[in-house]
């Protein structure tokens, strides 16, 4: 008891001499919103932790901060764009970092967090949500998740487990019509409000709002300053290739063409019409006499049998026509060493024109990189 007291004296002593922060902290945070189907609501990932910090954590500054977790909870809520209220859809258990202890610096003082959101069906919600636990050399990380099983048309639920996120990136529920759903950040790990922004509207809406993005954002949240966090544009032309593609490859199987085969079309389609980025391309033309300064090449007619210049054969075969150039280096052989030649010529330029010999002819080939 008495060594109790001396430890308990001691970290007063500390404490006052401004050696130990202790604090409690109670946080709240949005994840991952996204439109209902009919657009008249948000749902959304919501956080609540509470937690005794000892320390200070200011990395480069002080030791990690030790924080004990003493709620550490999820839900997702579906909040009304009418009139802003909440309702709760599902409650998750406590999550694992629940009563323990994590070693970390601000603002991640209770753990980092993730979580995702998707609409497998107009009625049915998928999510996943992970927390990690700061630790040497790596982070504990547990997830859990519900997943639409369209076989059974159920969801199967996973409980809290040791594990890694699979699910990620925008989704085309973040947009409804002219509005997008996105978070805001103050000085926390988590996002503390939940912004609707509407074309032609110069100040976002706050949905839901905690008193850190209030404090923070006094004057509101200007659309102008949010261009960071506004993902239409990527959101809008990853749909527009989505269904560019499907459509298009569609089309193809319809003229009896195979699913890759078809796929393969799809794409060329696609990067005529700038939708994807060009492939580089390899140019071959019948030549009199090389170039003053440009290099011959040798290549031997067993070198094209055995598949090492196969674009360049390709091009040789189809005079003046652009073919797509071959991804990377040219495969080496043991018995010639042309490859290595033409690879490191290529690798010194971004255009190349050299010349090839084979057969008794003499070819000029161009290179175009892009």
């Amino acid at each position: 008891m008495r060594r109790w007291l001396y430890a308990l004296a001691g970290l007063a002593v500390l404490a006052g001499a401004g050696l130990v922060a202790a604090s409690t902290i109670h946080e709240r945070g949005y994840l991952s919103p996204q439109f209902s189907a009919d657009g008249s609501s948000v749902v959304v990932v919501v956080r609540d932790t509470r937690a005794m910090v000892l320390g200070f954590g200011y990395e480069m500054f002080t030791p990690p901060a030790r924080t004990r977790i003493l709620r550490d909870r999820f839900s997702i809520v579906r909040i009304a764009l009418a009139d802003g209220r909440p309702e709760t859809l599902v409650e998750l258990p406590a999550s694992p970092l629940e009563g323990g202890w994590v070693h970390s610096y601000r603002p991640s003082l209770t753990g980092s967090v993730s979580a995702h959101l998707r609409w497998a069906t107009p009625e049915a919600l998928e999510f996943e949500i992970a927390v990690s636990r700061p630790r040497q050399p790596t982070s504990e990380t547990f997830v859990t998740r519900r997943r639409w099983n369209p076989g059974t048309a159920s969801f199967e639920l996973a409980a809290w487990m040791p594990g890694s996120t699979s699910m990620g990136g925008d989704e085309r529920s973040q947009l409804h019509g002219d509005r997008e759903v996105i978070v805001r950040r103050a000085a926390g790990a988590m996002p503390c409000a939940v912004l609707i922004v509407a074309a032609g509207q110069p100040l976002a809406r706050p949905l839901a709002e905690e008193s850190a993005c209030r404090q923070t954002y006094p004057g509101g949240y200007p659309v102008a300053d949010l261009t960071e966090a506004i993902r239409r544009p990527d959101i809008e032309r990853a749909e527009l290739l989505k269904t560019t593609h499907e459509r298009l490859v569609a089309e193809a199987r319809a003229k009896g063409m195979a699913e890759g085969d078809a796929a393969l079309a799809a794409i060329r389609v696609m990067q005529r019409q700038g939708l994807y980025p060009k492939p580089s391309t390899i140019v071959a033309t019948p030549a009199g006499e090389p170039e003053a300064g440009a290099p011959i090449f040798e290549i031997a007619r067993m070198e094209f049998v055995v598949g090492l210049f196969p674009d360049i054969e390709q091009a040789i075969q189809s005079p003046g026509v652009e073919i797509e150039k071959s991804i990377g280096e040219y495969i080496r052989h043991d018995d010639y060493d042309t490859s290595r030649l033409i690879n490191e010529f290529l690798a010194r330029r971004s255009s190349s024109t050299f010349f090839v010999r084979t057969d008794g002819r003499l070819w000029k080939i161009v290179v175009t990189r892009r």
